[in-house]
């Protein structure tokens, strides 16, 4: 059996991270992205020291990234790769919470691409490299991430993962050769979390590990 070629954005993060480490366990090979290199090459250097093949690396800061620089990633990738069998949308944004009122025009712009506007681009792109996966060994797989936090005083953040909800059915439906999924964490110990409740003990919350199982069960 091939090994599962999988793309992976907010590489770096917490999820990100244990993500990245557990999939390697079982053989996949990884494209990472994230936005600083040093900590993409420090993390390739884990996973290689724990047996895991080279991973592809690609620093991009989806704040400030065009349309064509998705295209053009996408264009590098097909030189290594000829299919992705799953693209899984980690990268998030939460800025510092606050009322709407209260959001600096430019925060909310960079909230919303990174939250909204990369998925859709990125997924946009890599369309004709998710298409073969679905021709040789069932449907190439999009993971988007959810948040269905209710609380107010959040700024973009909750506005945007609503929208990335609703984006997600509709790439569902548009593309039903692809096998869209919406997965929505628990709550878990990560520095987004921290964000949203500075100063809440982590106590209780669902380990990052366990979270990243339950994400790759979908993948597999």
């Amino acid at each position: 059996m091939k090994p599962t070629t999988i793309l992976i954005t907010g590489a770096t993060g917490g999820l990100g991270r244990a993500v990245s480490l557990h999939a390697t366990r079982q053989g996949a090979r990884l494209i990472l992205l994230g936005r600083k290199p040093e900590a993409l090459m420090a993390l390739a250097d884990e996973i290689v020291a724990q047996g895991g093949a080279e991973p592809l690396l690609h620093a991009m800061d989806f704040a400030g990234a065009q349309a064509e620089d998705y295209l053009q990633l996408t264009e590098l990738l097909a030189q290594h790769i000829t299919q992705l069998d799953a693209l899984l949308h980690l990268a998030a944004d939460i800025a510092a919470p606050a009322p709407l009122a209260h959001v600096d025009p430019s925060v909310w712009n960079r909230v919303m691409r990174v939250n909204l506007t990369a998925p859709f681009l990125l997924t946009r792109a890599c369309l004709p490299l998710l298409r073969p996966a679905q021709a040789e060994s069932g449907a190439g797989k999009v993971i988007f991430m959810a948040d269905d936090n209710p609380a107010s005083y959040l700024g973009a953040y909750a506005i945007s993962k609503a929208a990335l909800s609703r984006q997600a059915a509709q790439w569902s439906d548009e593309n039903p050769e692809l096998c869209v999924e919406i997965f929505t964490p628990p709550a878990m110990p990560t520095a987004l979390y921290a964000r949203i409740y500075p100063g809440r003990a982590p106590d209780g919350l669902t380990p990052v590990h366990e979270v990243a199982i339950k994400l790759l069960q979908l993948v597999y």
